[in-house]
């Protein structure tokens, strides 16, 4: 097939991160992969993959902007066009009003309203609850997929001048949806240490708060790390504390890691793994006391692991990914 990616954001998360290793994988499995999008994203993309430039900066309502991409389609005579989230579907389906394309679309983070999908043929959802709130009889989920990892493992008390105590593991930006403020008051008092991987906005703030801990927690803000799968493996648990999630790709990195995971109730985490892992959003309370019960029965926490790590390895690899929204590709085209 001759697909179109069409991405209309601008920075390096896990929206970008599904693209690009999508498209890549596409390309190997043998189909021809054209990718629009700002020049930020397409800079990050192997020369191997086509592409072409256009300025996302512009609103989605700009004639420039639609002009644009109207060439392209006119231009191209795509199998499949694949629009990334909202600002892309949304200028996709503009365009499909008078273009007739054979778009579908990706749904990636959680909402107030989804009535931009209702339109297409086709919708992939990145959780079941994003797909529970989409109106559109053909929706499937399609949960994010990640290359193979590597067995490598760090020292983190060497790397990051740890004491000898517990390690707890969370990656992510620094910001409130996040939830490393609630992660923080939760451990506090507690005879651990907590490294957080990451950067962004609240970074100073949490520097603060870490600097008021009490002297039995160690906590660290460790930055940018380019090998997160060897400080998972390296820690005794994986935390994740987020108010808010559309696809956690720390879950899905922790999982093919086979490292013991706590997370609040967000998707994925809430569809994959045992309910006796997952506490409430900010309850601060909720997430201390679970954390406390599972470093003191470890064994228990890796007994109710296991389904999960076999879910993962079945579900949640990339070329796994990449079958299964090949086959929703062909479906949309026996339509």
């Amino acid at each position: 097939m001759f697909i179109c990616q069409i991405v209309a954001s601008r920075g390096d998360g896990g929206l970008e991160k599904h693209v690009r290793e999508l498209s890549i994988c596409l390309a190997e499995k043998g189909h021809r992969v054209l990718v629009v999008g700002d020049r930020q994203f397409i800079n990050t993309l192997p020369n191997s993959i086509e592409h072409k430039i256009i300025n996302m900066r512009m609103s989605r309502y700009n004639p420039c902007l639609l002009f644009q991409l109207f060439i392209i389609f006119r231009h191209y005579k795509f199998d499949i066009i694949h629009a990334q989230a909202d600002k892309a579907a949304r200028l996709v389906s503009f365009l499909n009003k008078v273009l007739k394309l054979p778009a579908l679309a990706t749904v990636h983070n959680i909402k107030k309203n989804y009535h931009i999908y209702d339109g297409f043929k086709h919708v992939i959802a990145v959780s079941k609850l994003i797909a529970s709130k989409i109106n559109n009889l053909n929706v499937h989920v399609v949960y994010n997929g990640i290359k193979e990892l590597t067995d490598d493992s760090l020292d983190l008390k060497s790397r990051f001048n740890l004491p000898d105590k517990p390690i707890l593991c969370a990656v992510g930006r620094l910001v409130h949806a996040k939830g490393f403020d609630i992660l923080l008051k939760a451990i506090n008092g507690l005879n651990v240490n907590l490294v957080i991987a990451g950067t962004g906005p609240q970074q100073e703030a949490l520097e603060r708060t870490i600097s008021k801990l009490h002297p039995d927690t160690h906590a660290v803000l460790i930055g940018h790390q380019t090998d997160i799968p060897a400080i998972m493996r390296g820690a005794d648990g994986v935390v994740i504390s987020s108010r808010r999630e559309g696809f956690s790709y720390v879950l899905n990195e922790a999982l093919l890691c086979e490292k013991k995971i706590l997370s609040t109730d967000v998707p994925v985490a809430n569809e994959i793994l045992s309910k006796e892992l997952i506490v409430p959003i900010d309850d601060v309370d909720a997430l201390r006391t679970k954390i406390v019960y599972l470093l003191q029965n470890t064994s228990y926490w890796e007994s109710l692991m296991i389904e999960a790590y076999v879910f993962s390895k079945n579900k949640m690899t990339l070329s796994l990914m990449t079958d299964n929204t090949v086959s929703i590709y062909k479906k949309f085209l026996k339509v």
